[in-house]
């Protein structure tokens, strides 16, 4: 009765988290009936075993009638622990991925279920209530009510439409333009002064690199290692941003290159998930509670990607409006721990690279650790490389417009390699491992550094460069390598789910010159890019341009031009 009682409330939290617009009709009934039979046969088995292994110990033997309303509560309290404690998780994680009438109304059910389970709590727990039948049944009936009280809670009005200017993390809406120093916003009913699309005004590159950290940057810029960010400090501007939960790369780079929250431009997770294949899906599912493991024999998974997204992102609007659009390396996630990676074929190039990474005597090592660390670095040089290459092949074309590019690579090199960076921090690190790999990190840094040099170099004075990064990294926590060596995980040493700050350069002739221009979010880079291109904003968008990355001059001479929406649906 207990695993039913919370089997429904998993499936009550699936439904609303996944149902488009906060609506629950059309719902088909296989995959809630799935889930909680589930959640109910789970709940039959483990808690039982538990608690007879605790029972091991006792000094009595146990006598129990075919019905005990007692311990039928002292299982439901137990059972719900885990659950609300999943359900206040969920709200906490995936709150950006939840339109504010579905999180409004997830966070109602969350109450009710919290108090119910509190006075459960209390008469489980008090010497004076355990043993009398009017308080266990009073408990009972009330987590009852709220359980029947969550279902009948409607979908609020209005649960589809955007917050307009609502930015991660706060709750007040803000016009796009109006951080802006720069002149009045006008707004056209028509984008474009002479009633026609506004032209592209200039050319923009944009170098993203995931798991970049900015403290890193900066102390190895200051030592003369990094020559290209060292113009980039000194000739331009920068600043941290912000990034956002869950801080995964297709949620993060989604929100990065629409400025939208994940709710709006539709990337909520690293994967979507089916019951037998089929409808609804689920991209939002309670965290820590095994859903993955329970239903597994059953589900269906497949790793989300940037091109799932419903919004456009800024390239595409720039290719609307007579620009040149192009992105290479956005759908490529070299943490996806469910896809098969063939071994890497390295040409002339990559092997360079390769050589220019890894210690000449790791190359030697026969061992299968020493192996599958080259092997990653093989992964890292091969992505990066095949993205280097769009970037040559926009060198070549002096066309207005925008190319965004995204190097995974780093990532990947940070997520194995940073216990080898900073031993310090682990503890359990060999000086050998430290020698062989502990400047491999480092050295990939200065590889990054390369391309944002040679895109320094290569490009013309008008072109704005703009250097990102969606996250930082940083030392996965004890309790996070403990999990992993007890759950078999990849055993990571560099984690980003506390969401450490992303970063932002800007260099070109409209930037203020050695600038700090502060904080930001990583959804204030399209509005950014938009105004640079000279193209009007979205009023819908969730993020603000960065005013202080440009110079007042270049901000006086450009007001900003707004529209409603970008999206062909609004």
């Amino acid at each position: 009765m207990a695993g039913l009682y919370g089997g429904l409330v998993v499936a009550l939290l699936l439904r609303l988290a996944n149902s488009p617009g906060g609506s629950e009709r059309g719902w088909p009934v296989v995959a809630p009936l799935v889930v909680i039979l589930a959640y109910t046969l789970a709940a039959a088995f483990v808690w039982p075993v538990l608690y007879a292994a605790l029972r091991f110990f006792a000094s009595h033997r146990l006598r129990l009638g075919w019905m005990s309303l007692r311990y039928a509560n002292g299982f439901l309290t137990v059972n719900m622990a885990a659950l609300l404690g999943s359900g206040w998780t969920m709200l906490s994680e995936y709150r950006s991925g939840l339109a504010p009438p579905v999180a409004d109304r997830l966070t109602r059910v969350c109450v009710f279920l919290t108090i119910a389970w509190l006075v459960e709590v209390t008469v489980a727990t008090a010497p004076s209530l355990r043993r009398r039948t009017a308080p266990q049944a009073a408990a009972a009936g009330i987590a009852l009510v709220a359980l029947l009280v969550s279902l009948r809670l409607g979908p609020a009005s209005g649960a589809g439409t955007p917050a307009a200017g609502t930015r991660p993390g706060r709750g007040e809406t803000a016009d796009p333009a109006a951080s802006l120093s720069g002149g009045p916003a006008a707004d056209p009913s028509v984008p474009g002064t002479d009633g026609g699309p506004p032209a592209v005004g200039r050319r923009l590159l944009l170098l993203n690199f995931d798991g970049a950290d900015l403290d890193t940057i900066l102390t190895m810029q200051a030592q003369g290692k990094l020559p290209g960010f060292s113009r980039l400090v000194q000739e331009g501007s920068y600043g941290r941003l912000a990034s956002i939960a869950p801080c995964v790369a297709p949620v993060t780079r989604a929100t990065l290159i629409t400025g939208m929250l994940p709710y709006r431009h539709g990337v909520r997770s690293d994967q979507v998930r089916s019951v037998f294949g089929r409808p609804p899906r689920f991209d939002i599912v309670p965290p820590g509670i095994g859903f993955d493991l329970l239903l597994a024999p059953v589900l269906e998974r497949r790793a989300s990607s940037v091109s799932g997204r419903r919004t456009q992102a800024f390239w595409e609007i720039s290719g609307r409006q007579g620009g040149r659009g192009e992105a290479a390396g956005w759908d490529i996630d070299l943490d996806d721990a469910r896809a098969e990676w063939p071994e890497v074929a390295t040409d002339g190039a990559q092997k360079d690279w390769i050589g220019k990474v890894l210690d000449p005597e790791v190359m030697r090592q026969k061992d299968p650790k020493a192996r599958s660390l080259v092997r990653e670095i093989k992964r890292a040089v091969a992505a990066d490389t095949s993205v280097l290459d769009a970037l040559r092949r926009f060198g070549t074309r002096n066309e207005r417009g925008v190319a965004a590019l995204s190097f995974p690579g780093l990532d990947r090199v940070a997520h194995v390699f940073l216990r080898y960076a900073r031993p310090a921090d682990f503890g359990n690190v060999g000086a050998r491992d430290v020698d062989l790999y502990g400047p491999v990190l480092e050295r990939y840094y200065r590889r990054i550094d390369g391309i944002v040099e040679s895109a320094l170099r290569a490009e013309a004075e008008s072109t704005l460069v703009l250097v990102t990064a969606t996250h930082g990294i940083e030392p996965a926590p004890p309790l996070h390598r403990l999990r992993d060596e007890i759950l078999g995980g990849e055993h990571l040493s560099g984690v980003h789910e506390d969401t450490p700050a992303g970063f932002l350069f800007a260099h070109g002739v409209v930037v203020s010159r050695g600038r700090v221009f502060g904080k930001g979010s990583i959804a204030d880079v399209t509005p950014t890019v938009l105004y640079a291109l000279g193209l009007p904003v979205a009023r819908d968008t969730h993020g603000s341009i960065l005013a202080g990355l440009f110079s007042e001059a270049y901000t006086a001479a450009h007001p900003v031009t707004v529209i409603g929406s970008y999206d062909m649906d609004q």
